[in-house]
């Protein structure tokens, strides 16, 4: 199979991590996550004669989505996403856009992602994981040598769950999926902050110490 990059750009104001992820030999990209970079972003595949097959959502949070329609309406690609997000994507407040105070375009799915489909990058695969639970559709993408967890795992922390539509019981369970299909050599590429692989994150990561045995408990610190 084939090996893909992944090249990350870090978009303000919530240091949102936003991918293009391609296929260097057949030259097929899709841009994960654009945040508000999403022109910068086009210009990284443009530069690279990457042809642009989609843009891919891994959850609904404005963050995380910003220029997902601009890009969509300039390039003419679709949008990937699971279908239990399609309400954060046309509602300024479900998005988190009224809250953080940011302009808001709402924008439509074009084709759902489904949990244990393939996302094909050129001759490489991506499988999709619903990993709910930070928000209602949220997805990992599992490819053979790295792991895009969007919202759900970070370095030493985990996804929020206490905006419209999360669930501390979901999340430990997406957690406890992730651990269990993800290889603990993969590289973990999350939605904010430095990747990591799950070998570490079982190591250090202290919601993981806890959660990967314990149940769920409502307290504790959030982390983003």
């Amino acid at each position: 199979m084939a090996r893909l990059i992944v090249q990350c750009l870090v978009s303000p104001p919530l240091a949102t991590n936003a991918y293009v992820v391609a296929d260097p030999v057949q030259k097929r990209a899709v841009i994960v996550d654009p945040s508000f970079v999403g022109a910068e972003l086009l210009a990284r595949v443009r530069s690279q004669s990457f042809m642009l097959d989609a843009v891919v959502l891994t959850h609904g949070h404005i963050d995380h989505t910003h220029d997902a329609g601009a890009l969509a309406r300039e390039t003419g690609v679709a949008i990937l996403a699971h279908r239990a997000d399609e309400t954060l994507l046309a509602d300024r407040v479900r998005s988190g856009a009224d809250w953080l105070e940011l302009s808001f375009e709402s924008c439509k799915i074009s084709r759902y992602l489904e949990d244990g489909t393939d996302l094909e990058v050129g001759d490489a695969r991506l499988r999709v994981l619903h990993t709910p639970g930070h928000s209602p559709g949220s997805i990992c993408l599992l490819g053979e040598d790295e792991c895009l967890t969007g919202d759900l795992l970070f370095r030493d922390g985990v996804g929020r769950w206490d905006l419209p539509g999360g669930d501390p019981a979901a999340l430990q369970k997406s957690l406890r999926r992730l651990a269990g299909a993800c290889p603990t050599d993969a590289t973990i590429l999350p939605g904010h902050g430095k990747s990591t692989t799950l070998v570490r994150e079982r190591r250090s990561n202290p919601y993981l110490l806890d959660w990967l045995t314990d149940p769920v408990s409502s307290e504790g610190e959030i982390m983003r």
